[in-house]
C-alpha cells in the first residue's frame, strides 16, 4: 500500500515558513523557529523560490567575522536549492533524491518556481516510506 504514495499525499502545503529574500536575518530566524522544519524558504520579488536558510546555514554564518542579524537572509542562505516540479512523483523516489542530494527538505515548486509545498525527510520516515 505504501508503494504508490505520491509526494502530494505527504507534502506540507499550509503554514510554510517563507520570507522575502531581503528580510533581515533576525526576522527570518523567528519564522524559521515557528515553521518547525529547520529551514525557512526565501522568495524573490516575483514570489519564486530564491533560496533556503537552514539551522546549519545560520550556525556556519555565526562563525563569519562579518556576521550581522541585520543582513538580508539571502546573505547566508543556500541559493538555487534542489527542487522538484512534480508532486505526483512517488514518495519512495523522492526519498531517493533526498538521500542522493544529502538534504532534509525537498521543496516542490510549479514549473515557474513558485512554492507548492515541502516534503521533509522525517515525514517520509514517519510514513514508513523506504
Amino acid at each position: 500500500k505504501k508503494l504508490f504514495v505520491k509526494v502530494s499525499d505527504l507534502m506540507r502545503t499550509q503554514d510554510l515558513p517563507i520570507v522575502n529574500e531581503n528580510t533581515p536575518l533576525k526576522e527570518a530566524i523567528l519564522i524559521l523557529s515557528e515553521g518547525r522544519l529547520g529551514t525557512v524558504m526565501l522568495i524573490n520579488s516575483e514570489g519564486k523560490l530564491a533560496g533556503l536558510l537552514s539551522d546549519g546555514d545560520i550556525r556556519r554564518a555565526l562563525m563569519n567575522p562579518d556576521f550581522s542579524l541585520e543582513a538580508h537572509a539571502s546573505t547566508y542562505a543556500t541559493p538555487n536549492p534542489f527542487t522538484i516540479k512534480d508532486a505526483t512523483l512517488l514518495a519512495s523516489d523522492a526519498l531517493g533524491l533526498i538521500e542522493q542530494k544529502k538534504i532534509q527538505l525537498l521543496v516542490v515548486t510549479d514549473t515557474s518556481g513558485v512554492i507548492q509545498g515541502v516534503l521533509h525527510l522525517h515525514t517520509l520516515v514517519e510514513a514508513g516510506i523506504s
